[in-house]
This record gives C-alpha cells, structure tokens and sequence, in this order.
C-alpha cells in the first residue's frame, strides 16, 4: 500500500486500522522496496492494515523507519523490538530513536520452545526477503507466541509452521537457508537454534519430518 507524506500515512490511519507486525534488520546484501518511496538497506517494518469498513480489505504495508514512527505515532502504537540476528560489536549501541522503547523481547519471559517457534517466524521474512501475504496465518501465530510468550506452544502451531517452510519457494529447509546467508553475516547462534521445534515433531504421534 503507498504511504508516501505525512498526508498519505494521516489518510490511512483514519481508513485503516494499521497494527505492527514485525520489525526485522535486513542482512548483507538484502534491500527492501519501501511503500513510502525510498529503498530500504537497513531495518524496516510490516504493518497490518484492516479497512474499518471492509474488514475483507486487508493490506500490508512495509517501510522504513521515517515512516514507521510516523505509523506508531499516528496510531499510538508501542514499537516492536528489533529482531536483528547478526552478531553485534561490544561497543556498539543502537538507537532506534523510537517512541515506548520500553518493549523488548528482553524482559519477556519466552518458554524455550515458543521462542524458538517465533526466531523461526522471523527467520522466515527475512530469508523469503518478500511482501507477505496480508492475511498470512504467519502472523495469527506469531501474534500469539507474543501474546503467551512463557506457553510452550500447540503442535498444531508447530506443524502450521513446518508445513510453510515446506511449501515455500525456497525447496530447503530453514536452518539450510539461514546458513546460505552465513556466508556474508556474522549470524548469532542463539536465534537459528530449532533443535526443540525438530525434537517435539520427531515425538509427534505421526513422526512428522522437520523442516526447521
């Protein structure tokens, strides 16, 4: 959806009720093309948008970050913690200068497996690098992984899961992709961890073959 202006972004919001759904920091070599105009090289957001009088008009909107603060703002929105996966310098700081910082995924309490169902979630953007479908069942989960972070999630959730990364366009599993990009990015192993997700659908009544 174009949001290019403030005038643009003040007539969606008053259309539309947009939610954020993911904040993500693109890799080496990844742009993003923005739906406020410039091409995105560093960090971006999705955001949700439902018509308030079509609720069967849904739309995605991804931007960069001039125009993401503009969203959380008009919306009153709390901002999204960054999901960056890449290996950070000590001395480096990161200032997203954003309003409600105070969200960050560091003062949640995550279940262990929950966690690693949502780092896939986000994995799964950044390696499909690709406009998501608005009514993605992608985001149901992940809302609801966020929602009840210290829940060990269903198996249901779990195989939904799997089964996306099996259909996708990319005919590989998650963790063969994430290691394609490790080529060029310095990838923090903690977040491509999903030796929990595979042990739970190996003990599935059905062994059901991983994906992740």
């Amino acid at each position: 959806m174009d949001c290019r202006g403030v005038k643009r972004r003040e007539n969606i919001v008053r259309n539309y009720d947009v939610v954020p759904v993911a904040h993500v920091k693109l890799l080496k070599g990844q742009t993003k093309k923005s739906d406020a105009g410039p091409e995105i090289d560093d960090q971006y957001y999705v955001f949700k948008a439902t018509n308030k009088n079509k609720s069967d008009d849904v739309q995605i909107i991804q931007c960069g970050m001039g125009a993401a603060r503009n969203f959380l703002s008009l919306t009153n929105r709390k901002s999204l913690p960054l999901f960056n996966p890449l290996v950070m310098p000590a001395s480096h700081v990161v200032n997203n200068n954003q309003p409600n910082t105070r969200n960050s995924f560091k003062s949640i309490k995550w279940d262990p497996t929950a966690e690693q169902l949502h780092n896939a979630i986000m994995w799964m953007i950044i390696v499909w690098n690709k406009s998501p479908r608005p009514n993605s069942p992608l985001f149901k989960i992940k809302s609801d992984l966020e929602r009840y972070p210290s829940y060990k999630p269903y198996n249901s959730k779990i195989k939904a899961v799997n089964t996306m990364i099996q259909n996708g366009d990319h005919g590989s599993t998650l963790t063969d992709s994430i290691n394609n990009l490790k080529n060029d990015n310095n990838i923090r192993a903690t977040v491509c961890d999903f030796g929990l997700l595979t042990k739970q659908l190996h003990n599935s009544k059905k062994s059901i073959t991983s994906w992740f």
